[in-house]
């Protein structure tokens, strides 16, 4: 899962693996299934259920679950975009490690 800055995560609820969770969204009292892309601005509660792969639009409410079975798959751009952004959040651990450490040579490499 990967949370942008901003959001709002509040349980009751369950966040599949590999979902997206764009900037200022808030998730609460909700099921997101696996694969799902809620975009910034989106509203997900009241107890739904969203189907793995689906597609929140910016700024939709999404508080029934008429609406949540109304929503589309992720499109491709957005499934690579949160691909990208993945790849980057696992990089960014090494990233951290080398700035602190107590022993850093002049080239950036830690050193025991």
């Amino acid at each position: 899962m990967s949370v942008a800055h901003g959001v709002l995560v509040h349980g009751p609820c369950y966040i599949g693996d590999k979902v997206f969770v764009g900037f200022n969204a808030i998730v609460y009292n909700a099921i997101v299934g696996k694969g799902s892309f809620i975009s910034y601005n989106a509203v997900v509660t009241n107890g739904v259920r969203i189907p793995p792969n689906t597609f929140i639009p910016p700024g939709a409410n999404i508080d029934s679950q008429e609406k949540a079975n109304a929503l589309s798959r992720v499109p491709e751009d957005s499934r690579e975009f949160t691909r990208e952004v993945q790849r980057v959040n696992q990089e960014f651990p090494a990233s951290y490690h080398l700035l602190f450490v107590e022993n850093l040579c002049s080239c950036g490499i830690s050193y025991d």
